[in-house]
């Protein structure tokens, strides 16, 4: 299943409790003979037990998981290949887009200014921009457009024949943005929305003055020594950049040819490494640097769904979706590039998964790996997550 080839020899990762797989050269195999491999197999670890087989039938080229208890690492794993054409493995270092996990990181973004005053939930989000919105617009908050009630629409990119341009300027965005029809009145319903998010960093701009890209670096990135993090550019040379790739049913794996380079990207494109992502996990664990208040307020459920019989309540919150269940309280959030991450705010566990295959319809989701490695260290997580709706 795993892009290995030649002996096996058992290394142990920085500091964590994986035992990970080294692949040898043809001359160091010729010496792996007689008693080594007649060595019984060591107990598999049981997040590689149950994400293995998921990353085979979800046809994952490459993945990167972490599982982390308060901060800490229990179990760092890297599987597959991030280049299938020049067969380069995954890594801890190897860099991802997160696609749609940048979310919870601009909500926090806003949160922290309003915390500190310099911004109201309340407030209008016609009152940032740079140029005069629609009318329509005149009732959004910037607390609607946290919680994906601001009646906008998802998607807004000027598309000539249905295809994405290769550049968008921040200009360009904003205009094609307010040319987009809304879909529900300010307040009234949950339309899951990028717009919403791009507009929020627009906000953040007007409000520190700085790029949406240098606030998070200066708030956040930097200070948390998360060098391999930034924000996406598709003409820079990014040392150990995954490839992306697309699996369909009638085609099979193919280059996902993602390649469109867009001005401003706070709802989608922040890029980081398995290692960056656990040093912000660290800070979002109480580490420092994050502002605990603004955190909690990134959880608080915004827009209740209706729920089933195995949750207390369920919802969005403000850049993650949020569960009640069982006495816990949950966060999670995915990304169509191929992420997900959950939380387990009342335990302190947490999983990150960062893959190279983008989400589809066609095959087993990120968030579905994510789960099964919460529940391979914490058996009282449901396997398949919170199904609140049920």
């Amino acid at each position: 299943m795993l892009p290995h080839s030649g002996a096996f020899l058992p290394v142990r990762d920085r500091g964590t409790a994986i035992v990970k797989i080294q692949t040898l050269g043809a001359a160091a195999a010729l010496l792996l003979t007689g008693p080594v491999s007649a060595q019984p197999a060591p107990h598999p670890d049981p997040v590689d037990a149950a994400v293995e087989p998921l990353m085979e039938q979800g046809h994952f080229p490459g993945m990167a998981v972490a599982v982390l208890r308060h901060g800490e690492p229990v179990h760092v794993g890297s599987y597959g290949l991030a280049s299938v054409g020049h067969q380069v493995p995954v890594t801890a270092a190897t860099v991802f887009e997160l696609a749609s996990l940048t979310k919870h990181m601009t909500a926090l973004a806003v949160l922290t200014l309003a915390d500190a005053g310099e911004v109201s939930l309340d407030d209008r989000v016609v009152d940032y921009l740079p140029v005069d919105a629609p009318e329509a617009w005149s009732a959004i908050t910037i607390d609607q457009l946290l919680s994906h009630t601001g009646g906008l629409a998802h998607r807004f990119e000027a598309r000539p024949d249905g295809e994405f341009l290769l550049n968008y300027s921040t200009e360009d965005m904003l205009a094609s943005a307010m040319a987009t029809e809304m879909v529900a009145t300010p307040g009234e319903d949950w339309s899951y929305s990028d717009q919403g998010y791009f507009l929020l960093g627009l906000v953040i701009e007007q409000v520190t003055g700085q790029s949406y890209g240098d606030y998070l670096q200066d708030a956040f990135f930097g200070p948390l020594g998360m060098d391999q993090t930034a924000m996406l550019d598709q003409s820079a040379i990014v040392p150990h950049r995954a490839e992306g790739y697309a699996w369909r049913e009638a085609d099979g794996l193919q280059r996902n040819r993602r390649v469109w380079q867009f001005g401003l990207m706070s709802h989608f494109g922040v890029t980081s490494s398995l290692d960056d992502m656990m040093a912000w996990e660290a800070a979002l664990s109480g580490g420092g640097t994050v502002d605990a208040g603004a955190l909690a307020a990134t959880a608080e459920i915004q827009r209740p769904f209706d729920t089933g019989e195995t949750c207390d309540s369920w919802g969005y919150a403000r850049g993650w979706m949020s569960y009640h269940r069982d006495g816990r309280t949950l966060v999670s959030h995915g990304g169509y590039s191929g992420t997900a991450y959950v939380r387990d705010l009342t335990t302190g566990l947490s999983v990150i998964v960062l893959t190279n295959r983008e989400d589809t319809p066609d095959a087993i989701s990120p968030m579905a790996i994510a789960w099964a490695a919460a529940h391979a260290v914490d058996s009282e997580l449901p396997e398949d997550g919170p199904r609140c709706w049920e």
